[in-house]
This record gives structure tokens, sequence and C-alpha cells, in this order.
């Protein structure tokens, strides 16, 4: 049986269920407002999802669906794509079927990857969950193409549980680019619409039960090879530090906390970094950095908040000292409770404004502007940015015989912009000696970080009468005298590891 292919380009949107009739008024008049309305629909659309029960499919990155639209039963297949913003875009198949029971060997056998077991995932396959909605569907003229416009109003359904669907999909069909992302902010500044990052099978295997949304709390190497160019590897990372924050956006908007704003506030750090790479190479990134800027003037409380974890943590190194001190304990367990602004960072999330940024990364990524000499093998220019980049760190922490605390904390936003530039491109180098080259450069940064700290612990010792003594002051003088050691310690031997950028 022939299949159908197609490669989806789709702008997924979201609304808050209670603008669904404004959502559904909005998009009439887009519609209207368009040059040419080809045609209007109304579909009931019910669609039952299928994986093995050790989630193979989910493994591979694939969903598999049956459509049941008024009598006819369609069976699709997504493989293995990518979100950039709120565009996704991945391969799908599809194929008729008669029966509401999965079938994987209709599809052609070469879409499947190299050594997927085709015939063990057809034997345990069973349904998980269930999606049903209406479909509101405008198909609008666009360039020598069109743009299907659909508006989804339902629910994703598994067993007695149920959570709504409302969302907005723009899918270019051959059509122009502008038009999608020109529709895209008129529903963001119309409707409070935000960019979509998980489908609706996603959130199905999450309401299943058969997946959770945990925070990436820490970065890794961008997959780049030598043979890309400079502009694929920057793009590339670009595409990296995205996805890591919209994921942690994802996980602090169905629960917030601060270890999803700690991950949000790395792929912020990420992007940020490629931009402005990306600058220095002529490219027109327009204001896109200095509203990053503004995101990160929302997420400064991290600072403060992970100074008094140090000390609160079960695990960290002044915990026990501190435990003893009921009253000066009670104070720094109350100001970090204080401290946190988890509350305002998602209303800047659902901003029009951070939804734009958010937008326009995603177009950037898709357009992916490079100049004449960003065609050059990454390699070599990898090299020469490393180079000079941790040149000037390493003489700035080789000028002192000993260097103060406050000369550490003035530091230390250079060496963590140094390790973010090395998270971009280190793929790159021979993993042992990189990682030889950056342990030491990381517990160094870990150990300024820890000056923070020790500084919020004698601010709050000094600005309080009830807890202030002198075994206490003592104490907090000699872990700073302690922790000045162990970085002086880790300042030398950073300093004497060869860089790998030239091995």
């Amino acid at each position: 049986m022939s299949n159908q292919e197609s490669r989806e380009l789709e702008l997924k949107l979201a609304i808050d269920p209670e603008q669904r009739e404004n959502a559904l008024q909005v998009c009439r008049e887009l519609a209207e407002n368009a040059e040419q309305l080809k045609n209007y629909q109304q579909l009931e659309l019910e669609n039952a999802y299928f994986d093995t029960s050790d989630l193979r499919l989910r493994q591979f990155d694939m969903g598999l669906r049956i459509r049941r639209s008024g009598d006819q039963l369609e069976q699709t297949i997504k493989l293995s794509g990518r979100v950039l913003g709120g565009m996704h875009e991945r391969p799908e198949y599809n194929v008729p079927v008669a029966e509401m029971n999965p079938d994987l060997t209709l599809f052609d056998e070469d879409i499947w990857p190299d050594d997927f077991p085709v015939y063990d995932i057809q034997r345990d396959l069973k349904q998980l969950f269930i999606t049903d909605f209406s479909r509101h569907q405008w198909v609008l003229s666009s360039g020598s193409g069109q743009i299907e416009m659909v508006l989804d109003l339902g629910a994703v359904k598994v067993a007695e549980q149920q959570q709504t669907i409302a969302e907005i999909e723009l899918e270019l069909q051959g059509g122009e680019l502008d038009d999608i992302y020109r529709l895209g902010e008129q529903l963001v500044n119309r409707l409070n619409a935000r960019m979509g990052s998980l489908s609706k099978a996603a959130r199905g295997y999450l309401l299943a039960g058969r997946s959770v949304l945990e925070p990436f709390v820490q970065t890794h190497f961008v997959n780049i090879k030598p043979e890309h160019s400079l502009a694929e590897a920057l793009y590339r990372s670009l595409e990296y530090g995205l996805r890591h924050w919209q994921h942690n956006e994802s996980c602090l908007d169905q629960h917030a906390n601060v270890r999803a704003a700690q991950g949000m506030a790395d792929g912020v750090y990420l992007c940020k970094a490629v931009l402005e790479q990306l600058q220095q190479m002529t490219v027109d990134t327009g204001d896109l950095i200095e509203q990053i800027n503004e995101v990160q003037r929302h997420l400064t409380w991290l600072k403060r908040f992970e100074g008094l974890a140090e000390l609160t943590a079960e695990d960290g190194a002044y915990h026990r000292a501190l435990k003893h001190e009921t009253n000066l304990y009670a104070a720094l367990e109350d100001q970090q409770q204080q401290v946190v602004q988890l509350k305002q960072l998602k209303k800047l999330v659902r901003s029009a404004k951070y939804q734009l940024l958010l937008l326009n990364l995603s177009r950037l990524l898709i357009d992916r502007p490079a100049t004449e000499s960003m065609q050059q093998p990454c390699e070599t220019w990898a090299t020469t940015l490393l180079r000079e980049d941790w040149r000037e760190v390493q003489q700035e922490f080789a000028e002192a015989e000993q260097i103060s605390e406050e000369r550490y904390l003035k530091l230390l936003p250079k060496l963590q912009h140094s390790l973010m530039l090395g998270t971009c491109f280190g793929q790159l180098f021979d993993a042992t000696v990189r990682d030889t080259f950056r342990s030491p450069w990381q517990d160094l940064a870990r150990g300024i970080r820890e000056i923070t700290a020790l500084h919020i612990l004698h601010e709050i010792v000094k600005n309080n009468d009830d807890i202030s003594d002198e075994k206490l002051i003592d104490w907090q003088n000699m872990q700073r005298e302690s922790l000045l050691t162990a970085l002086e310690y880790s300042r030398k031997a950073a300093l004497k590891r060869e860089p790998y950028w030239q091995v």
C-alpha cells in the first residue's frame, strides 16, 4: 500500500482555555483579511495513540496514531524531528486503514532507521491515550502555496483523566515563511498565544504517566563535528540552547520550581553567547540580545537563592555547623523562600514580549542567515576563538600572586562565559584532554560562587543582633580563609593545564 509522505513545518501556539470563543473570532478575522480564503471546514477528530509496553516508539522519538474523521480512518507515523521556538519540523507518513488497530507493515520499509525492529514493535503495540477535539480549519493563500490555519479545541484523555486542548497550528504548505510569522505575531498580540513546545502526543504520554517532565539542570556539549561549517556549528548551538531553555520553561509551566528556572537561565545564557558570536560575524540579530538581557534581569534572583542554598543544603559544606545555630538557620531558610520569584517569572513567560522573542529566535533558526566567512570549517575558527578567549582569562587569573575575594567575584562572569563557549564547541576536541583542562576551571567557578554564599552569611549575621556572636564570626572568618586557600589551589592547578584546543 502506498504511503503519503509530507514534512511538516508547523508553528504551534497554545492559548488559555477561556480564550476559546475569542480565538475562534480572531481566526475568522485573520482568514477574512487574507487575500484569498480558499475554504473553511469544521471537523470532529478522534485520535488514538499507540506504543509498546516499554515505549520503544517514544525511544526513537516517533509518534503513532490512528485518526477517525467521519467514516474515514488514517494511520500516521511521525518520525524524529525538531522544535525551533514554537516551529515544529518533522517528517510524517500517512496511510488509510480499515480499523482502529495499527499496522506498521503498511508503511514503506525504507522510512525506518537501521535495525528498527518493526515486527517486534508491531506485536506489542497498545493504545495509551486518545485526543478528541473539534478542528476549525482555514486554508489561506500565501505566495505560490498556502498556509493551513487550524484551531483545535478538545481534550487529551486517559481513562477518567483529561486535559484541555486549546491550540492554534499554522502549517506551511509551500507558502511564504513571512506570512506564517506575521500571523503568529498577530495571534500572540491578540490572544496572548504562547509558543507550544509540547505536542498533543507529548502531553498524552505525560497524562498517561508514561513520561515525566523533569528540568534539564546541566548543559551538555553541543553535537558539532569538524566537517560542519561555522554557520552550521553556530546555529546548532543556538538550537540546542533554545531547546534547553524551552524544555525548562515547559517544566516551569507544569510545575513551577527553582530547578526549572535554573535550567531556563542556562539555556538563555547559551543562546545569548551564540547570538553575540553571530553579531560579531555581522549577522543581523536585531534586538534579540537586548531582549534576552531583559529575560536575564528576571532571573538575577537566582544568584542569591543559590548562595543561600549553598548554606542550607543538607549535603553542603556548611549545613552541619549552621544547623546548630537555630535562629541563624531559620533566618537563612526564611530569606531563601523570600528571594524566590517564580510567580513573576511565570508572568514574564506569559507576556507577549517574551513570546515574540521566542518567535523571532525561531525565525532566525529557520532562516539561518550566514555571511561568506561563515562557510569556513568550524574547527579552525573555534580553535582561534577559544585560544583568544581563554588567553584573556588565563592572563587575568595569573596577574597576581594571590587574588582577593572581590577580584575573584569580578572575574567570575568572564570565566563562566569562556566555559559556556566550551559547551558550544568542546565536542570538536579530544574528550579526555578537554575535560582535564576544564575540570579545575569548573572547580574554580563553583568555589567563586561559594564566596557569594559566605558574603550572604556575613551580611545576615552582621545585621541581626539576635544572631551575632564572637564564636560565629570567628567561624565565618575561618571558612572564608579556608575557601580562599582552596581557590588558590584550584587556580594554580587550572593555570598549569594544557589547553585542549592546542593538542
